[in-house]
């Protein structure tokens, strides 16, 4: 990623200012010569101005920029020409803080006009495969039923207020006063029902369909504790 942002920027400066040498190195590699250098100094922070900017530009280079021709006042033409083209270029960023003597020193060359140049180091995230669909959409339907039942007590008398819950559809009924309930949507076998009356529980589970003529049946025999 570092060496496509190197190579754009090259690319960039040399078509502002043609028929020079455009290094990406330290500045004394030019001494001597004519034309710019482009140092990597760090990576840093994006700068603030790009706030507004897409989220993958999170991260900046920071390029130390000098240029050398046979005289001074030429070295400074470029370097004035190169100024300007940044500031008019929305992507990269200008920065005019001089560095420090202990720099240079670093450098290994005696200070010199300069600026540092921000470009962003676009961190872009790997697209997902998307596999091709091959053939036409196939949709498997799955069968419901309607659940019809009845809850009795001793002597088949119907018991109203009945709580009748289907745990794995996080369902819950209640009897009517003929001792009815009814679910209009669940699958058409192997469904438990929990059914608590008078502090009594049964754990029931439907193996067929049912009807409102042939309801399921929920005995209890006795509700004496």
């Amino acid at each position: 990623m570092i060496d496509q942002a190197d190579r754009e920027l090259k690319a960039w400066v040399e078509s502002i200012v043609t028929g020079v040498d455009v290094i990406l190195g330290p500045p004394y590699q030019l001494n001597g010569k004519r034309g710019v250098s482009l140092y990597l100094l760090a990576l840093a922070n994006a700068p603030s101005e790009w706030a507004h900017r897409k989220p993958t530009m999170l991260v900046a280079l920071r390029y130390l920029v000098t240029t050398w021709a046979e005289g001074e006042e030429e070295a400074h033409a470029l370097l004035g020409k190169l100024v300007l083209a940044v500031m008019e270029k929305r992507e990269y960023e200008l920065e005019l803080s001089e560095l420090s003597a202990t720099m240079w020193t670093a450098l290994g060359i005696a200070p010199r006009p300069a600026f540092t140049l921000y470009a962003p180091l676009p961190l872009e995230q790997p697209k997902p495969t998307t596999k091709l669909v091959h053939g036409p959409l196939i949709v498997h339907s799955a069968s419901v039923i309607s659940l019809h039942g009845i809850v009795l007590g001793p002597s088949d008398v119907p018991i109203a207020g009945a709580r009748v819950e289907l745990p794995a559809l996080q369902l819950s009924n209640y009897t009517n006063v003929q001792g009815r309930f009814y679910f209009s949507t669940v699958p058409p076998h192997g469904i438990q029902l929990i059914v608590k009356a008078r502090g009594q529980v049964q754990s029931v589970t439907v193996e067929r369909p049912t009807s409102d003529k042939k309801p399921l049946v929920v005995q209890f025999d006795s509700f004496e504790k």
